[in-house]
């Protein structure tokens, strides 16, 4: 801070002076920082300064010249006023607003807005000129002092010698006048800025409904254009800096013709941007209010502006998404009359609650686009029950199984009008809701089908009557998920001779380079047949069999490039038959099989093989507790250089398995809330695999 006037020394000891203070930063920051998309945003700084210095009444006065151009403007409130020592340091110095070493205002204890000392410098972008008169108690009494400033200089302010008041030391409060308005500025119309302002301080006005703001004679009263507020919490997540973040999301809709925004803010909920809000809601007039102290931080590194930064677009995709089921769920209760109607007529083709998530958000879809029917076909309303019953029926099962399917059931089959048409594709394809309903599909097929398993394995009689071959290893097959997303079906149910020809296949030299007519054999001269084998390459297109034959499934590791590839061949065993010593030497042969064979060793390699049932005999659960190896490790091949190769070898239990991949999906089954039962597990057996379950299975019934 330069001042270029001499201090003088007053009443009371006081600094009594009359300087001139210029901030030492380049006049073009100056302009960054003063300027304000629309004018009224420069006017709601000076309110905002107004409450924070404990303000209870804000007035707003435009003073209109004979021909009712706005000529000068005045922001006059209750306040305790600015003190000297305040003024010096806000208008000397760039950021010395008292406010960053606060959390809340001095008397009333309300949270603050502004932090930064920067928010005085967007009312230049209303007018030229700006003056600051504030008066303040100090010992039983008043003293009053005034700022001023001018666009022509904008690092300039002069401030006045203090004198005494007199007058009741309660009668403080600061009056701003902005004159020489910038003209063309409709924003600041009482038709334009009182909505503005509404939206602006919707939050702070309803958390404090003591404080009264009015402009141009309007009072401010969100409450009074409010037709509904919902406020949520968003799942937390971590940031680039490693440290977890939350954020809250309130939705006001208005009464009121405004234009929509989704408004970033502090913690505390003073706006720091206005943004579209980036979402399709048709027939809403709504704002969006985004709060979380990583904004207020954004806000203060200058990156908030940088929709492309990682946390700002992971925030705003959060954001997005519950804005979209805010509404769905809006429409949803808006059509609930007339679902409840349906369901009187027995046409609607749910029953009871949703059993999850996933139901809900699929009904919601359904009851957004099946009462529109009613308002927007115009022969919908005369359809007979039954035909209605066959249409809804006909949507429900679009939404189950296709619903990109959706769109053309409702032009071609329903008749929607074209228009409504696009409207609910641009709903369909906005939202992630359609793939949250099919992912919640696969998540909850899942947990069902991990149950039915259980159930084949270890009931009495289901586990008895299961076959290995026609039964068990066709469900696998069609379930490699169960060992990891990673797997790819490469081939099945093959000799050792045909695992290395797809070995060889996939590798960056061809096949026919390589001897793949001589047979793989075991030690004792057998060629031998493996159940399930992994690879961390994709097969060839034309490596991969049939889906009705069984597997050699390919994983793909998250693993460096130097350390090649790496296959896992499981053994797979009928529930009755039990992992023993015998089963452990035949998944051994073909592991030594692989490691004598040299056409196996043209490729950097790790082997991994699995003996696999439900339980294991005495000697074969000894050779899995070696107190030099892990829990279930047989065999490890001793680590050679030379060899670019390395083979271990395991037994697992089912149990195993079926715990390891529900905790993977234990996730995603708390947010939908959904709970798989051996009955769920049996049903989704006898609807989706008839052909692979024992008899006894498939006539079983809850």
């Amino acid at each position: 801070m330069n001042a270029n006037r001499p201090f003088c020394f007053g009443l009371l000891g006081l600094d009594c002076l009359m300087e001139t203070l210029t901030i030492q930063v380049t006049q073009d920051h100056i302009d960054r920082i003063a300027k304000a998309k629309k004018p009224i945003f420069g006017i709601a700084e000076l309110i905002w300064n107004s409450v924070d210095a404990d303000a209870k009444h804000v007035t707003v006065r435009l003073n209109r010249s004979p021909l009712g151009a706005i000529d000068t403007i005045e922001v006059i409130d209750d306040g305790l006023g600015m003190t000297m020592a305040d003024a010096k340091a806000g208008f000397g110095n760039l950021g010395g607003s008292w406010k960053q070493y606060e959390k809340q205002t001095r008397r009333d204890k309300r949270i603050l807005h502004g932090k930064q000392g920067q928010g005085r410098f967007r009312a230049f972008a209303v007018c030229e000129n700006l003056s600051w008169h504030s008066t303040y108690a100090l010992d039983g009494g008043l003293r009053e002092f005034k700022v001023t400033g001018t666009t022509s200089n904008k690092r300039q302010f002069t401030i006045s010698d203090e004198n005494s008041k007199k007058g009741n030391a309660t009668a403080t409060g600061t009056t701003v006048t902005l004159s020489n308005v910038i003209q063309n500025q409709g924003g600041l119309d009482q038709e334009r800025a009182v909505p503005e302002l509404n939206k602006l301080l919707a939050l702070y006005l309803m958390q404090y409904p003591a404080v009264r703001v009015s402009y141009d004679g309007t009072l401010i009263d969100p409450s009074a254009y409010i037709e509904n507020r919902a406020d949520y919490t968003l799942p937390s997540f971590l940031a680039e800096d490693g440290k977890g973040y939350l954020a809250e999301l309130t939705v006001i809709e208005w009464t009121m013709d405004i234009d929509r925004a989704l408004y970033l803010c502090t913690d505390a909920g003073f706006t720091l941007r206005e943004i579209p809000p980036g979402i399709q809601a048709p027939g809403y007039q709504f704002t969006a209010y985004l709060r979380s102290n990583l904004l207020e931080q954004m806000d203060e590194q200058g990156t908030i502006d940088m929709e492309e930064f990682g946390d700002l677009r992971k925030l705003l995709d959060s954001a997005k998404e519950q804005l979209r089921r805010h509404f769905l769920q809006r429409d949803a209760e808006k059509a609930s009359g007339i679902v409840d109607a349906w369901k009187k007529q027995d046409i609607y083709p749910y029953e009871g609650s949703p059993k999850d998530v996933m139901e809900e958000t699929e009904r919601q879809i359904f009851d957004v686009v099946a009462s529109s029917l009613d308002s927007y076909v115009s022969d919908f309303k005369d359809v007979k029950p039954k035909a209605k019953k066959l249409t809804f029926n006909l949507l429900r099962a679009a939404l189950e199984s296709n619903p990109s399917s959706l769109q053309f059931i409702l032009g071609e089959v329903v008749g929607l009008p074209k228009d409504k048409q696009d409207e609910f594709a641009a709903l369909l394809r906005k939202t992630s809701l359609m793939a949250m309903i099919n992912a919640s599909k696969v998540v909850t097929d899942r947990l069902d089908f991990l149950k039915g398993l259980e159930y084949v394995l270890y009931n009495k009689d289901a586990k008895e009557a299961l076959l290995e071959r026609s039964q068990l290893h066709k469900l696998v097959s069609r379930n490699t998920w169960i060992f990891g997303d990673e797997y790819y079906l490469v081939n099945n149910d093959e000799s050792l001779t045909n695992v290395l020809r797809k070995h060889i296949k996939n590798v960056a030299f061809e096949a026919d380079e390589a001897d793949t007519d001589t047979p793989v054999l075991r030690e004792d001269g057998s060629e031998g047949v493996v159940d399930i084998g992994l690879s961390n390459i994709p097969p060839k297109e034309d490596a991969a069999q049939p889906p009705e034959q069984d597997v050699v499934v390919a994983k793909i590791l998250n693993r460096q490039p130097t350390e090649g590839r790496h296959h896992l061949v499981i053994e797979l065993k009928r529930p009755s038959q039990k992992i023993n010593t015998e089963v452990l030497g035949q998944t051994e042969s073909y592991a030594f099989a692989i490691a004598r064979d040299e056409r196996f060793a043209g490729v950097n390699t790790a082997w991994t093989f699995w003996a696999l049932s439900n339980e294991m005999t005495d000697e074969a659960r000894f050779k899995t507790e070696q107190s030099d190896r892990p829990k279930g490790m047989v065999y490890q091949m001793k680590n050679d250089p030379a060899k670019n190769y390395s083979i271990t070898i395991w037994a697992k239990t089912w149990s195993e398995i079926i715990e390891q991949c529900t905790g993977r999906l234990k996730f995603f089954q708390e947010r939908l809330n959904y709970s798989a039962s051996l009955s769920t597990g049996r049903k989704h057996l006898q609807d989706t695999y008839p052909k692979f379950i024992p008899k006894i299975v498939k006539e079983t019934k809850d």
